[in-house]
């Protein structure tokens, strides 16, 4: 499948809750523990985007998965800022979310698979 999501979230039970919210937009949602596993299985499937927890990635680790993989990236924080925000686009991401908030993720989803 073309549009894989996967999901590399600090807590397996918010990641289980983004995996039901954004189950509608992609027959194949993923979720992995680590960027290890994350690249992993990007070399076995194709991923689309990627929902990383900036609790988990840097900004570096996002513009290096960002150009090695090719996907678009959403973070994630438990309490995102300007400057965090700001961050993340400079380093490729194509939004930052609050972890929490599910439909602005799976907003930057559907824009991002636009796009």
């Amino acid at each position: 499948m073309a549009n894989n999501i996967v999901i590399l979230q600090n807590d397996p039970e918010r990641a289980r809750r983004l995996e039901a919210s954004v189950r509608p937009l992609s027959a194949g949602v993923l979720t992995v523990r680590s960027i290890a596993e994350l690249r992993k299985l990007a070399y076995k499937a194709s991923i689309q985007v990627g929902i990383l927890d900036l609790d988990i990635v840097t900004f570096h680790d996002v513009a290096t998965l960002r150009k090695q993989l090719g996907i678009e990236i959403v973070c994630t924080h438990h309490a995102p800022d300007d400057v965090m925000w700001t961050e993340a686009l400079s380093a490729g991401a194509f939004d930052c979310c609050c972890d929490e908030d599910a439909p602005s993720i799976c907003r930057a989803i559907r824009q991002s698979m636009a796009a």
